[in-house]
């Protein structure tokens, strides 16, 4: 079991009661399978284009992708449909930021030229971006959700879809709110259909449309807060 605080692990404890097997559940010997869902469904997706400079190199991304697991270990808590062709990547809003102290930790010396990639620079710079659009949306009782990506061949299926549903249960039960992005367009309605509200939009460096959203456990409340007009 990972070691991590009481929230997370009643999240943990909710999914392998909820359907998820004890092995789907992000760790060091599975993150492999994590990264390959991931760098699958993202091929294509505006910011990984942008990040490879229009030429999009997935197998150097999977490599990214494990570092980055391997350094969110105790903090990020991921669940994966059983042969993982969806994956959903989560966190407490007030998890401690990961740092390079940690993804030096993580990585190993025949990876470390990554951190100096192009790619590398430009989606760290992406995100700071991204973290600054986000943090108005977030408190202590927000789950920020990561990643959330199908295997292309598997979407529209109803992988994707049984994993948000059981974060969304798990938020109303225990009412917590939930915050997510996306640089794609296209997933806006289906934010949307799972009750997301659309919070902020704006454009990243005049080439990357960005969307925030936020799921409120009392949706009778939102209408009535400050900071959410769009």
């Amino acid at each position: 079991m990972l070691k991590t605080d009481n929230e997370c692990l009643e999240f943990i404890n909710y999914c392998l009661k909820n359907g998820i097997d004890n092995e789907n559940i992000l760790n060091l010997n599975n993150r492999d399978n994590f990264a390959k869902t991931i760098s699958n469904a993202f091929n294509g997706y505006p910011v990984i284009e942008y990040s490879f400079n229009g030429r999009y190199k997935e197998k150097t991304f999977h490599r990214m992708l494990k570092i980055d697991f391997k350094s969110r270990i105790g903090k990020t808590i991921g669940i994966a449909s059983k042969n993982f062709e969806s994956t959903l990547l989560i966190e407490k809003s007030n998890a401690k930021k990961t740092g390079s102290f940690q993804y030096l930790k993580a990585i190993d010396l025949k990876s470390f030229y990554l951190l100096f990639k192009p790619a590398t620079l430009r989606q760290n710079a992406f995100e700071k971006y991204a973290f600054k659009k986000r943090k108005k949306y977030i408190d202590d009782n927000t789950w920020y959700i990561y990643i959330f990506a199908t295997k292309k061949e598997f979407q529209r299926q109803g992988y994707g879809k049984s994993l948000m549903n059981l974060v969304i249960s798990f938020a109303k039960e225990y009412k917590y709110n939930i915050c997510l992005e996306t640089d794609l367009k296209d997933n806006i309605k289906i934010y949307e259909n799972f009750g997301f509200r659309l919070v902020d939009s704006s454009i990243y460096k005049n080439c990357i449309e960005h969307f925030v959203f936020y799921y409120k456990y009392n949706k009778d409340e939102i209408e009535n807060e400050k900071g959410f007009d769009t």
